[in-house]
């Protein structure tokens, strides 16, 4: 044999090898095709896989704080405002409030200012001129459709603010006994009525 045909049987792969270079030759044109189509849609596989692990922020800063209670003080509800994706999850902030009784009172407040800024802009609402319409006559009457769903506005937005603040804007029931009129007692009273049963006691035994 000579040695043309030596180095010939050298250099020829067995099956398994030719299988496993054409697989490998398939996965670095999948991973450069990957690569091509980030690019053209402005991205590149490393900050695909930064992307994927931004999740909502956690960590309490004052801007964070500022934002929130500004928010709450203009009427915004906390779960709306905690949909924004640069605030925390509402969870989040409940976790703060029941950690820190001086954020607690903060929102608590906000939130007071948040009830006023509701019944305000509900006044707003009611005071607002109303919608008019054509009548198809060549005049203009008020849009009894637009009059029926701001009368449903104004209606539940009274109910919740009933709801957050009763003492405010509820229709507060007064109970004799509760702890804003607490039930008194006229011990002067009292005492007149006793002497008046003593009085009747002591006729009667008289008579008899």
């Amino acid at each position: 044999m000579s040695d043309a045909t030596k180095k010939t049987r050298k250099r020829a792969i067995t099956p398994a090898q030719a299988a496993k270079i054409e697989g490998e030759f398939e996965a670095a044109m999948a991973a450069k095709r990957a690569q091509e189509t980030l690019k053209a849609f402005g991205g590149t596989q490393a900050s695909t896989k930064a992307a994927k692990k931004v999740g909502r922020p956690t960590k309490r800063t004052p801007e964070v704080v500022k934002e929130i209670c500004d928010r709450l003080s203009n009427g915004e509800p906390l779960r709306a405002i905690c949909r924004d994706s640069h605030i925390p999850n509402w969870d989040t902030v409940y976790d703060w409030m029941a950690r820190d009784e001086g954020f607690a009172l903060l929102v608590a407040q906000a939130r007071e200012n948040g009830v006023e800024a509701i019944a305000q802009d509900t006044l707003a609402m009611i005071d607002a001129e109303p919608r008019y319409i054509e009548d198809g006559k060549g005049g203009t009457r008020i849009d009894a459709g637009y009059v029926q769903w701001l009368k449903l506005r104004t209606e539940q937005r009274m109910k919740l603010l009933a709801c957050w603040s009763p003492n405010r804007y509820g229709n507060r029931v007064q109970v004799a006994g509760d702890k804003d009129n607490p039930l008194q007692i006229n011990v002067q009273a009292t005492e007149m009525f006793d002497s008046i049963l003593k009085n009747a006691e002591m006729t009667r035994q008289i008579e008899e």
